[in-house]
């Protein structure tokens, strides 16, 4: 196991149990005055400490310093707020002078033994503020729900410090990645209406370089340059050019695995008739089951964090993170060496024989993120990772097709739920098929239903995101309230 393997299994409890207190304080503000408040969630924070980013850029290691504590909150206040009960409220008010005394002595031992290392205003700024972190799942055009997420945060004020995205979600993600700032209505008005599917859905012309295979190439280069030198006023980015981080999932197809290239070539040639779609979606139904069933042939490869990928294309890596494998082939058809060397490097590393869709491996990639904040990667190591799931298997007539594909990807989905502060399954996504949208009106009914399945947990992530008052405001707490 993993040096942030052990971490997670030391403060999993903690991380459920801080979704139980915001629930409460949102659900009951009364229940605890708000010095409690405040001391309960510093207290949370401080406990699940591990690493922590000094002011001259060095990660100084906190985690037996604050052991102690950290048993103490497990221990004594996990089973006040059970997961499968009421809070016991008149307990945690009893509770609460003792917890700001611990809090102190661990606060004051840290600062004592790190005089050299960081401060108290440091500290605190590192245990009031968390950080919003988004993961935003695949799923072809159900993707396109996450525009309502950036709707809603916008509306919030929030700015995410991390988008981690995979397949579609990739797209949507260097979407929002690209300015700090967020312009809904100039976003959905960037998105192309009039789309040529036969430039942008080529045949598969049997030339396999890193992507595997499928009925149709993906020629998502066009598209890109339209979007975002023409209509966003932007060139194409590396990943070091975005003004927020962006981690794209893509799966690595290893050395071992067996397929035929001439399948993809013979669909390749037929139209996009109802008939011939079924045919090329037997050939990726196909496709994915194979791959799954050699799990020990796939790895996760996520550009953006992998080393030497820092400077790679953004839209190189969504392409690859959205090529459906035995439907949609992306591959690399020049020889830049700023592209090509990392990615033979990235190929010679894990001995890949082929790149395609991240969904395949890790559709909704919360512990890609999580890990991402533990290494230090957005410096904080306090962050909400809000996790946005858009291809789940739902009763949704239009979308029954997709249930065995989602039934496939839905282990590491739920696998990786605890890694994420929130995570929301959306309930009404538009079909997987509906990749562009032919009207601005249509596009905005989308974000909208999406915005309003978020309308109820929307109180949950402000109070999650809400700025701590300073130490010394509630610093010393008694037993009123």
């Amino acid at each position: 196991m993993s040096r942030y393997g052990r971490h997670f299994v030391r403060i999993r409890e903690l991380e459920e149990f801080e979704r139980r207190l915001i629930a409460l304080f949102v659900d009951d503000p009364t229940a605890l005055h708000p010095r409690h408040q405040a001391l309960f969630r510093y207290a949370v924070v401080m406990a699940k400490m591990n690493r922590f980013r000094t002011p001259r850029g060095r990660d100084v290691e906190l985690g037996e310093e604050v052991d102690g504590l950290r048993r103490w909150v497990i221990e004594s206040l996990l089973p006040l707020i059970p997961a499968d009960g009421d809070a016991r409220v008149d307990s945690l008010r009893e509770i609460a002078p003792v917890l700001a005394l611990r809090v102190e002595r661990t606060r004051s031992e840290l600062l004592e033994h790190h005089i050299n290392d960081f401060g108290a205003e440091d500290l605190d700024e590192e245990l009031r503020q968390k950080k919003p972190v988004l993961v935003l799942g695949g799923g072809g055009g159900s993707g396109l729900v996450h525009l309502g997420t950036f709707a809603l945060l916008k509306e919030l004020g929030v700015v995410p410090e991390l988008i981690v995205g995979s397949s579609m979600g990739s797209i949507m993600g260097l979407m929002r990645a690209m300015e700090r700032t967020y312009d809904p209505i100039s976003v959905a008005m960037a998105f192309p209406k009039n789309v040529d599917y036969n430039t942008i859905f080529r045949p598969f012309s049997g030339f396999s370089r890193f992507g595997f295979p499928g009925a149709f190439h993906l020629n998502i280069m066009r598209l890109a340059r339209q979007v975002f030198e023409e209509l966003l006023d932007h060139s194409m980015p590396r990943f070091s050019e975005l003004p927020i981080k962006l981690e794209i999932v893509t799966t690595g197809v290893r050395k071992g695995f067996r397929f035929d290239d001439r399948e993809y070539e013979q669909a390749s040639d037929e139209s996009l008739t109802p008939l011939a779609l079924r045919r090329k979606l037997k050939l990726f139904f196909g496709a994915v089951r194979q791959l799954s069933k050699n799990p020990r042939l796939l790895t996760q490869v996520v550009f953006g964090a992998e080393s030497g990928t820092e400077h790679f294309p953004v839209i190189e890596a969504a392409g690859f993170s959205c090529a459906v494998p035995g439907f949609l082939h992306y591959d690399i058809f020049h020889d830049d060496p700023e592209t090509i060397g990392p990615l033979e490097t990235v190929f010679d590393r894990h001995r890949l024989l082929r790149l395609c869709d991240g969904g395949v491996i890790n559709n909704v990639p919360s512990k890609v993120a999580w890990e991402s904040v533990q290494r230090g990667s957005i410096g904080t190591r306090n962050a909400h990772i809000m996790s946005f799931d858009a291809f789940a298997p739902l009763s949704k007539g239009r979308n029954l097709i997709w249930i065995p594909v989602q039934q496939i990807a839905r282990p590491a989905v739920v696998a990786n739920m605890p890694y994420s502060s929130y995570h929301k399954t959306f309930q009404d996504p538009p079909s997987p098929l509906q990749i562009f949208v032919n009207s601005y009106s249509k596009l905005k009914t989308i974000i909208k239903n999406a915005r309003e399945e978020l309308e109820e947990d929307t109180p949950y992530i402000r109070e999650a995101l809400k700025e701590l008052p300073p130490y010394g405001v509630w610093g010393k707490v008694d037993g009123s309230g």
